[in-house]
């Protein structure tokens, strides 16, 4: 590929296994850039802006070829969406050496052809957020894999993110599925019809913060990086009334402490229609669940209201955060409080714990215009399958930093899911978004720069110390109490939290 003067290809660690009816890719994690916002993409090609984030925004890259003879890109692996655009050559960020995972220089491949000159624009909710340039298509190779021809892609000449995304999601949420060329084949459907998977079907297994790699296999399930049942669950329609993305249904949410005392987060019947996301860094919970959750890990919300802190010593607490799916017979899914510690954005001389302040990898759905989402704070600790074929996903408990030797099962041709030992049938409804107010206290300050910390409602006891503050009630999420709200005193934000 065409390199600007002086600048460096960040090279993925990835590596293909292709073999009959599966093909296994490395993913390579990293947390690319400070102050950027973390989102989803929409049905009609528009993308939420959910938080802003430090280096709590992770991405999770796999390597592509575009193009003949073939140009190197890293992309994001992302199920929320499902287009594969990447950034020009010629955009502005690539030519400032921003690019830092490649570029595309369409004049330079043999086998690019124009479909729509200026028919790709995703606009984001922040301003100028656009990613925006042409529909082609082109020959592709996923890492490594045998070539896929005249894939189409959008090829972004106007670009906010300086690298692009993969989608592996449904064809009817392409960010074209209303124009007048209606949907096109993705990645997925090419790799299926191409005869390199026998169905679009993949599993993915993201591994725990301690890892830098994970794995997605197509058309493949490795039986070595889960542990229990592995249980089905129908996909329930999204927003627009139609099975179109990946929601489950969730039905219960709870936390057990360091004491093995369990407490009740979301209330009787709950049932909760859910995306599962690998394109969206943290969890979005009704505001129930979350103000619950929150306040029993003493989180406070940080000054400017855009994100929430807790001691950066929560990395090392005991303690459990439960997710149950599909009612009876059901999965639950335990992700320790380590996997939703996300990157320090105080340190200990900004908020009033030695450990420093970090920032808590949740949300609320009033964050996502109204979607329940379960991002990479979760999947870290889920084994999931996808099956867009007959509309199915499955769950099971992730077998943590596991790098043992795999046994990788062919997913074959037909509706079951091998090696998936139930099915739970539980329906689940959409939340309607709602802007409300979670309970969760701003963040008071001592003096004219010390935040302070909150006061944690669970027992969570760290490798340095055991905190408790009361006894939990049997539903944490009634607590709803309001907070008075401290205002900010002449203090600065730590560099690159929270800049736009």
């Amino acid at each position: 590929m065409r390199l600007l003067a002086g600048v460096t290809i960040v090279a993925l660690a990835t590596s293909c296994v292709a073999s009959p009816g599966y093909l296994k890719l490395d993913l390579q994690r990293r947390s690319p850039y400070e102050g950027r916002l973390i989102r989803r993409q929409n049905p009609d090609g528009s993308v939420d802006t959910v938080l802003t984030q430090n280096t709590n925004k992770l991405e999770y890259l796999v390597n592509i070829t575009v193009g003949t003879p073939p140009q190197d890109l890293g992309v994001t692996l992302d199920t929320g969406s499902s287009d594969l655009w990447i950034p020009a050559s010629s955009a502005e960020l690539c030519k400032q050496g921003q690019c830092d995972l490649g570029d595309f220089d369409p004049s330079a491949s043999s086998t690019y052809k124009v479909i729509e000159q200026g028919g790709f624009n995703i606009t984001y909710a922040a301003p100028g957020d656009t990613d925006a340039g042409d529909w082609g298509s082109d020959t592709i190779t996923v890492g490594g894999s045998p070539s896929i021809e005249s894939q189409q892609i959008g090829v972004a000449s106007q670009l906010f993110d300086p690298h692009g995304v993969m989608g592996i999601g449904f064809d009817t949420n392409e960010a074209n599925n209303d124009s007048p060329t209606g949907v096109y084949p993705t990645v997925l459907d090419n790799l299926k019809s191409s005869g390199i998977i026998n169905r679009k079907a993949f599993s993915l297994y993201l591994n725990d913060f301690e890892a830098t790699t994970g794995a997605v296999i197509f058309g493949g399930i490795d039986t070595t990086k889960y542990s229990g049942d592995l249980v089905a669950l129908p996909l329930q329609p999204g927003p627009e009334g139609i099975v179109s993305e990946y929601y489950v249904t969730l039905t219960s949410v709870s936390f057990t402490d360091s004491t093995g005392q369990t407490t009740q987060l979301s209330p009787q019947g709950y049932s909760q229609a859910t995306l599962l996301d690998s394109g969206t860094t943290n969890t979005l919970l009704t505001d129930d669940v979350f103000t619950g959750l929150a306040l029993g890990l003493g989180a406070v919300t940080d000054p400017s209201g855009q994100a929430y802190l807790i001691p950066c010593s929560l990395s090392t607490a005991n303690g459990t955060i439960n997710y149950s799916f599909g009612g009876d017979g059901g999965v639950t899914i335990q992700v320790p409080v380590s996997q939703v510690v996300g990157g320090q954005g105080y340190t200990s001389s900004q908020f009033d714990d030695p450990s420093g302040g970090c920032v808590l990898a949740f949300g609320t759905p009033a964050d996502s215009g109204g979607f329940s989402i379960l991002g990479d704070s979760f999947l870290r600790s889920a084994y999931a399958v996808f099956d867009i074929d007959n509309k199915v996903a499955a769950l099971a408990q992730a077998v943590e930093n596991e790098a043992g030797t795999s046994s990788i099962i062919v997913i074959p041709t037909g509706t079951n899911i091998p090696s998936a030992t139930a099915t739970a049938t539980a329906t689940g409804t959409q939340l309607t978004a709602v802007a409300a107010e979670t309970g969760v206290p701003t963040a008071s300050i001592q003096g004219s720069s010390m935040i302070l910390a909150g006061t944690p409602t669970f027992s969570l006891t760290t490798s340095s110390s055991t905190t408790t503050a009361g006894s939990t009630s049997s539903s944490a999420a009634a607590n709803n109490a309001a907070v008075p709200t401290a205002a900010l005193l002449g203090l600065g934000l730590a560099a690159g939290i929270m800049g736009l």
